[in-house]
């Protein structure tokens, strides 16, 4: 049977399809996600090992940059050391020649650290920070190789040491003018490179990172300490030698066997002047010449009054019984022109331990008695001996003047080696030996940070400092068998960044068992104790902020006076000595607020013991 739709039109229709069990399609579905998801892990996989060899070729490509980097640095550090020796040795050439080499290593440094692929590696977490210090190592590196050395090289052209030295009493001033600004110039991008440095927190980094930095930080502070040192002196040294116009001094001799906070008694003052880079004696005086005022010459604080008392200010012997140089080298300016007369523009201090150390340098001097007086013996014979060989206080008084002047024509005089002379001055400074005053507050300004300020601080930096400070009670000259020791240990960081301190102040008293039966002028009067006997006021400042706990006397718990002299906490407790007899202070003393660094203690120099200690920290930096 036909059906009418059939033929050629229904031949053209297409064949419906029949519909698909559910099963069917269910399947057909599940298969083609499987496809997709087989396609996607694909491209996934592909991704990952793409970024995989990224990664790897950016870390190849970072090694080999930090090796590079590595060695050229380790280079630098052997330049840096050659270089310091050819200038020791005056060979300009050839430090000139390991000049331009450490600049090319040190340029090699900077830019095997920079780029991309750096700047990329310091984005990651964790890598970061310690590709960040690599690279701000490098960069420091770079800046003191092309930007600081090379001034300070051009000023040590300028500057040679011998050449400084007096030539018939005068300093050829002209060559330190010169190289002035390329010394302040090259200290200015020392400090930026310091700070830079200092910046960095090395206590989240990697041990093998941290550790380089940690040397790296410390040794660009200590260069910065020289380069802010030589800056100064080019600035102050001019002047203050009377390049602009004639300068007049005062030179307070100390006598550190009758002590006093900042060393001894001024028993001899010397008045200089300077013109022109020539440095002439004017006149001489006893401090005893220069005392007996009716009223001090300055006000005293209330603090002054109660530690010091009235002499301070009325007597030239007595200026140096506050710790703080600065005060007393207004004192003594002060008293010099009420009593003398004239214009003082500033004050300096030495004492006889550190006219050894220049004699050691210089070599022994000749006196007037035809003697010779040498590093070995400067102290002994101006502290101890002349007192025993001569009675009269006016021919004691000769022997130090003798002494004073010929030293002086020694120094500048030019005799002796000159960087010698000048090591000699600059340790002398260290122990708190030699101090320098200006009345000029821009030159005062420069001069207070240094070792020669002389300034009363209680805290330097981050760094606290304690105070131990003598003043002798007796009106003798017994200190010179006073010693003086400090023991000390830090035993706490806490939380607020202050630290816990344990000292130990000992007075030994080493004079001989007849003490009593010495010259008159050197065991003092019977008034005031037994002859033979030492009175010795001592003196404890606190930080900045911090103070003194507690406080055992010969290990028994007692209190100290106690009072408050600009801003800083004292304790003070007198010490009355026999021969052979000892006192000691054990004391728990707490700085002030974030003062983590090195702990510091400045004390009265002694004829035997420096002025400064660092006793470190117990907070970890």
């Amino acid at each position: 049977m036909t059906h009418p739709g059939w033929g050629d039109g229904w031949n053209a229709q297409p064949v419906p399809e029949a519909p698909e069990h559910p099963e069917t399609v269910r399947r057909r579905r599940s298969s083609y996600v499987r496809a997709r998801r087989r396609r996607n892990l694909r491209r996934v996989l592909v991704g990952c090992g793409v970024a995989l060899l990224v990664v790897v070729a950016l870390g190849v490509w970072l090694a080999v940059d930090a090796k590079r980097a590595a060695d050229a640095l380790q280079a630098a550090r052997g330049d840096v050391r050659d270089l310091q020796e050819q200038v020791r040795a005056g060979d300009s050439d050839a430090a000139d020649k390991t000049l331009v080499q450490l600049q090319a290593h040190a340029s090699t440094a900077a830019l095997s650290t920079s780029g991309p692929v750096w700047t990329l590696a310091g984005s990651l977490p964790w890598v970061g920070q310690n590709v960040d210090a690599v690279q701000t190592v490098a960069q420091a590196v770079d800046d003191l190789a092309q930007h600081a050395l090379p001034s300070l090289m051009q000023a040590s052209n300028l500057v040679d040491p011998a050449a400084l030295a007096p030539v018939d009493g005068r300093v050829n001033l002209a060559p330190l003018q010169e190289a002035a600004p390329a010394i302040v110039a090259a200290d200015d991008a020392v400090q930026i490179t310091a700070q830079q440095l200092d910046d960095l927190d090395t206590s989240s980094l990697l041990p093998f990172v941290a550790e380089p930095v940690e040397t790296l930080q410390d040794q660009v502070a200590d260069v910065a300490v020289t380069t802010a040192t030589a800056s100064r002196a080019a600035q102050l040294l001019p002047a203050m030698l009377g390049a602009d116009g004639p300068r007049n001094y005062l030179v307070l001799v100390q006598n550190n066997a009758e002590q006093r906070a900042t060393g001894g008694i001024p028993g001899s003052v010397l008045h200089l002047r300077a013109d022109g880079g020539a440095v002439t004696v004017v006149e001489e005086r006893s401090g005893g010449s220069l005392g007996g005022l009716a009223e001090p010459v300055l006000p005293l604080t209330d603090a002054e009054q109660s530690l010091f008392g009235p002499l301070l200010g009325a007597d030239m012997r007595d200026v140096t019984f506050t710790p703080d140089f600065p005060r007393s080298g207004a004192l003594a300016k002060a008293i010099w022109e009420q009593e003398v007369g004239g214009t003082i523009d500033g004050v300096l201090s030495v004492d006889p331990v550190a006219l050894g150390l220049v004699l050691d340098a210089t070599g022994p001097v000749q006196l007037s008695d035809g003697t010779t007086l040498s590093g070995d013996d400067a102290a002994q014979r101006l502290l101890n001996q002349v007192y025993l060989d001569l009675e009269d206080p006016q021919d004691q008084d000769a022997f130090f003047s003798d002494t004073s002047r010929s030293v002086f024509a020694a120094v500048v005089g030019g005799q002796g080696d000159a960087p010698a002379v000048v090591d000699a001055l600059a340790e002398a400074a260290r122990q708190g030996r030699l101090m320098v005053w200006s009345a000029d507050e821009g030159e005062q300004e420069l001069l207070a940070p240094t070792v020669l300020g002389g300034s009363l601080r209680g805290v330097d930096d981050d760094s606290a400092v304690i105070g131990v400070y003598l003043n002798d009670g007796t009106q003798a000259k017994l200190g010179y068998y006073l010693d003086l020791t400090i023991d000390g240990e830090v035993t706490e960081c806490r939380p607020d960044g202050s630290q816990l301190v344990r000292a130990v102040v000992t007075l030994q008293y080493n004079a001989p068992p007849d003490a009593a039966d010495l010259p008159s002028y050197l065991v003092g009067l019977d008034n005031i104790v037994p002859l033979g006997e030492i009175r010795t006021n001592t003196l404890i400042y606190a930080p900045t902020g911090g103070g003194i706990d507690s406080v055992r006397v010969n290990t028994d718990p007692q209190g100290l006076l106690a009072q408050i002299h600009d801003d800083l906490g004292v304790g003070a407790r007198t010490f009355t000595l026999k021969p052979g007899e000892s006192g000691s202070l054990e004391l728990d003393i707490v700085t002030g607020k974030e003062q983590r660094g090195d702990l510091r203690i400045r004390s009265t120099p002694t004829a035997r013991q420096k002025g400064d200690a660092v006793l470190g920290t117990a907070c970890e930096m």
